[in-house]
């Protein structure tokens, strides 16, 4: 049962999403599979909660930095956006009716972002009046990641694991090729890179157990010749991602597995794992690339498995994927030439009923019935 997730962004002044806050806006179910043309706006919507995560751990100017300066995020730039806005609805297992994190950034000389106003507004069954709490104004990390409020705190938390999971860098040097740090196995890292410590801790957990020993049957499906992980410490407590193949006593090593495969490994422990450790929204930017049909497939039933205990959200250019999901799991962006700006658009199961009498999502997205294509 899903306690805490996102349920509703808006967003404004990023990138290709225009100034208009409420134009913006988008809700959000258990699952939500973003779709769209190249340029669209679907993985400036990834990166946008990407950077909300940032700001929770005061690593605004870090990811400013890595995105090329402050100047690249702006809606055509600076001189004709004046701010980045976003707002971000929270469902709160708590029991409260509402908690929304709301800021406004501006562009600094040195190319960084200042808070123009932050500020956190939510409301109980006990009061009939929202509480607002504001963080001012001038400063250049988020006042939310400093707050020893209570609310402030839990807000904080769930914001904070808004983490986007990129597995696409496969190289020989990736982190996900390396060995890692037996203490680093709290949680699985954005990359990747410690999942053989995090794998090691659920086998030698006999409470977790039952779940690596799931994430190993999912891999035999895409990988019959695939056993089981060989994950010993070494002296200097760090441990290679090893295995073994059905009925060879050879160990092989992490370079050995194919870049669909060690995709594959990395979302079906991502998706798989116990629901104590999972993060409570999961967030993806097209897991497709490099897999099989029928990795696709089996990729898609895991989503709806973790999507019980996890909210959902992907993007994906993928048919296959978008044929596993209803259509009320489906939000389109489109870029519009003639505003030039992005938009999101759900779609309503009602409004295509007469379409999926003969056709599949993924086939309608195809025909353009779902837009999201180039015109």
């Amino acid at each position: 049962m899903i306690e805490t997730y996102l349920k509703s962004i808006a967003v404004a002044g990023y990138r290709s999403y225009g100034n208009n806050l409420e134009q913006n806006r988008i809700d959000l179910n258990k699952i939500n599979i973003i779709i769209g043309a190249n340029g669209a706006g679907k993985s400036n919507l990834i990166s946008f909660l990407e950077m909300v995560s940032f700001m929770m751990t005061r690593g605004l100017r870090i990811y400013t930095a890595r995105q090329g300066g402050a100047q690249s995020l702006f809606y055509f730039g600076t001189k004709q956006t004046e701010q980045i806005r976003g707002e971000l609805q929270i469902h709160d297992a708590d029991g409260r009716k509402e908690d929304i994190y709301s800021f406004g950034l501006e562009h600094s000389v040195t190319d960084q972002l200042f808070f123009a106003w932050e500020r956190i507004t939510y409301q109980d069954e006990r009061h009939f009046e929202p509480y607002k709490q504001n963080f001012g104004m001038g400063h250049s990390e988020a006042g939310l990641a400093d707050s020893r409020d209570v609310t402030a705190r839990t807000l904080r938390n769930y914001l904070e694991r808004l983490r986007v999971f990129h597995f696409n860098d496969t190289s020989m040097n990736a982190r996900i090729r390396g060995s890692a740090n037996t203490a680093d196995s709290s949680y699985l890292r954005s990359d990747g890179g410690n999942i053989a410590s995090f794998l090691y801790r659920m086998k030698e957990n006999p409470e977790e157990l039952p779940y690596y020993t799931r994430i190993v049957r999912h891999i035999r499906m895409i990988m019959p010749q695939f056993f089981d992980f060989v994950l010993e410490p070494d002296f200097g407590g760090t441990i290679p991602l090893n295995w073994r193949q059905e009925g060879s006593e050879e160990v092989f090593g992490p370079h050995q597995f194919s870049d669909g495969a060690l995709r594959f490994v990395a979302l079906t422990t991502l998706l798989l794992q116990p629901a104590a450790t999972a993060p409570m929204t999961i967030i993806l930017d097209e897991p497709e690339i490099g897999l099989h049909p029928y990795a696709i497939s089996l990729l898609a039933k895991e989503i709806r498995m973790t999507s019980k205990t996890s909210q959902i959200i992907v993007s994906t250019q993928s048919p296959l994927l978008l044929n596993e999901f209803s259509c009320e799991d489906i939000i389109t962006a489109e870029y519009d030439n003639v505003t030039q700006q992005s938009t999101l658009r759900r779609h309503r199961e009602a409004d295509l009923r007469d379409w999926l009498q003969n056709y599949t999502m993924g086939e309608l997205w195809v025909k353009n019935v779902l837009g999201g294509l180039p015109l």
